[in-house]
């Protein structure tokens, strides 16, 4: 784990910086755009991240855990990268097609007055999809080299950088609506391209494919493996992306609903940021005591994961908890209903978190089918609480049917691992950082306000949101260095004052 935690502080200094720019990102978009046009964007990337991983077919999952077993092989690992790297261009290639034809009949199902931004930028769907497609794919791959840090700089740096000049150049009026929406489109070549360099730089990447290079029976197993993990791509997917998908068709508010919904979700996504960091790395070493049959390892790896997701997860739900209310009275501009929405949903993501990296090893251990057949079903029943909450409670119903699905998904998967494998997140150390982080959520909440936010409300807020995180940050890291929950934080500890560097 001294390898993953090292990746991992890699990884999470450049996941915070892309967080940093992903808020002054949503600042600036609610400050230049308006709600229409920022719920369009946000509803066109939705879309292209959805029908991306789906036309993947699994084989990005396939990429990560099969390059491990053709390590040693060239030929077979060559293959297996051209397999996966075309075989999405030619599904894509019929999507777009199909989708194509489809428009007279798809245009109609959105809101009378979001109907011309999708008429203006439907053509463009496919090609943002296609660049996610690769994006995605070529991600796994790094990943899969332990090139982690690399590709999320790229992903959550570079492209949120240029994202943030498209919309001070609208901003400015030195561009057009028109092209910041094709510029957020074509930015996506850039890392694409990158991350095809780096990929031909590692050992063995290369293009080239010999039907005869796998039996039948690995052919058949890859299938059998892609195919399931494809199925199972498209219920979690869905799950994850239902609720922010369907506001356009049954919220009468349309596009204006998506831009607050999607605001709630970016402050979601900064209890996603550890486990964003650390998984990765974690997911290649867990993937290799698998295909060793180490199972002892296994067990070991998944545990410590586990605690060390939480602790960053839940220092980062206390500071959210204490700002967020700061942040919103920075925001302003009719964003208040952020907050309730992000209270119901961040119940569903801290089950999700909590519980452990459990669709990873379903994943290696074969069980996806289980993994499958429970997203499938929760996937339907949530489809019926968004049809009939949506209509009737707008993002408040969308927001309670996901964290109801996400709770109840993930207790049942928890459940199951621990049955089949007895392998379980749960330990001591969940007690002490779960204490940690009640000290410190106590700390933060009655810590004062000093400030007046009904003058000089940026430098007033701002500073106030600065003073009370620092007290958090530092009631939450004494208390975990006086429980001590993970060995693996004291161990990265020592070596940072061993090293005098952070990793």
């Amino acid at each position: 784990m001294g390898v993953v935690f090292r990746q991992s502080a890699k990884n999470s200094i450049v996941v915070i910086l892309g967080a940093i720019l992903g808020g002054l990102i949503i600042w600036l978009s609610i400050k230049y755009l308006t709600k229409p046009q920022l719920g369009f964007t946000r509803n066109l990337t939705n879309y292209a991240v959805v029908i991306s991983q789906i036309l993947l077919l699994g084989l990005n999952n396939t990429l990560a855990v099969y390059i491990h077993r053709y390590a040693n092989d060239a030929r077979k690992k060559r293959s297996l990268i051209t397999i996966c790297l075309l075989l999405p261009l030619v599904i894509a290639a019929i999507f777009s097609l199909v989708y194509i034809f489809l428009h007279s009949w798809i245009l109609p199902h959105f809101q009378p007055d979001d109907i011309p931004y999708m008429q203006r930028y439907f053509y463009w769907l496919p090609l943002y999809t296609l660049l996610f497609i690769y994006m995605v794919i070529l991600e796994q791959y790094l990943g899969s080299q332990m090139k982690v840090a690399v590709s999320a700089f790229m992903r959550e740096v570079v492209v949120r950088a240029g994202s943030i000049l498209l919309i001070l150049l609208f901003g400015f009026g030195y561009i057009a609506f028109n092209i910041f929406v094709i510029g957020s489109i074509l930015i996506y070549f850039l890392p694409v391209v990158i991350f095809l360099f780096l990929s031909a730089l590692t050992k063995g990447f290369g293009i080239s494919f010999h039907p005869g290079d796998f039996t039948k029976g690995e052919y058949k197993e890859m299938l059998h493996f892609s195919w399931y993990h494809f199925l199972l791509t498209v219920s979690v997917l869905l799950m994850g992306y239902m609720d922010a998908l369907s506001l356009p068709f049954y919220d009468r508010n349309g596009f204006s609903s998506v831009a607050i919904y999607s605001n709630a979700v970016f402050f979601i996504s900064f209890l996603q940021l550890p486990m964003k960091a650390m998984q990765p790395a974690s997911f290649t070493v867990l993937a290799k005591a698998f295909a060793d049959n180490d199972m002892p390892k296994a067990k070991n790896i998944f545990s410590r994961s586990s605690i060390n997701i939480l602790i960053p997860t839940v220092g980062i739900a206390v500071l959210l908890c204490c700002s967020l209310e700061n942040a919103i009275a920075i925001i302003r501009n009719g964003y208040t209903e952020i907050i309730p929405v992000f209270a119901i949903l961040s119940i569903g993501n801290i089950v999700n978190i909590a519980t452990g990296m459990n669709d990873q090893v379903l994943s290696i251990a074969n069980y996806y089918k289980f993994n499958f057949y429970l997203s499938l079903f929760l996937m339907g029943v949530l489809f019926l609480l968004i049809r009939v909450l949506v209509p009737r409670y707008g993002i408040y119903g969308a927001a309670w049917s996901t964290t109801t699905i996400l709770m109840a998904f993930n207790i049942l998967k928890f459940l199951f691992v621990w049955k089949k494998l007895d392998m379980q997140p749960f330990s001591k150390g969940t007690m002490l950082v779960l204490v940690a982080a009640g000290a410190a959520l106590a700390a933060g909440y009655y810590f004062p306000h000093f400030f007046d936010q009904a003058h000089h409300i940026y430098v007033r807020t701002f500073a106030d949101i600065v003073i009370r995180s620092t007290v958090i940050i530092i009631v939450y890291a004494l208390m975990l260095l006086w429980l001590k929950p993970s060995p693996d934080l004291l161990e990265y500890i020592a070596t940072i004052k061993k090293n005098k560097r952070l990793f």
